[in-house]
């Protein structure tokens, strides 16, 4: 069984799993900017390293992200690979619109899904693909 630490921000509530997936809950109506991604990064590397991880961002919340802060996560050396989960169509063009960002800054796989545990999947297989 996977084990998870949560940690709560002022701004978010992380739930690190010990398969190296970090799932982020941001809270409603937070403008995301480069300081919080920094420190979610921050947060990361204290926990695993140089070890790569993957990044789900579980969308519960509406809330905005910086191109900065977009620009911080995607250049993390160690991040594999991100999933989003939504819940509405409105979130899905806003995040297409960020994913593709993020894609073409560090060409990191980053992929859309309407549920949690077919992103933790996938998450995990971009993950595996690391350690081959």
């Amino acid at each position: 069984m996977t084990q998870v630490k949560e940690y709560k921000l002022s701004w978010c509530t992380l739930f690190q799993r010990d398969d190296h997936i970090v799932t982020i809950e941001i809270n409603e109506s937070i403008e995301v900017d480069t300081d919080m991604a920094q420190e979610l990064i921050e947060l990361s590397d204290n926990v695993y390293g140089d070890t790569p991880f993957a990044l789900l961002s579980n969308r519960v919340n509406s809330y905005s992200l910086s191109f900065e802060a977009m620009h911080t996560v995607a250049v993390q050396t160690n991040l594999v690979a991100l999933a989003v989960v939504i819940y509405s169509a409105h979130s899905k063009l806003l995040i297409e619109t960020q994913n593709f960002f993020i894609s073409t800054i560090k060409k990191k796989p980053v992929k859309i899904f309407t549920d949690k545990n077919t992103a933790i999947e996938w998450l995990q297989s971009e993950l595996s693909k690391t350690r081959s």
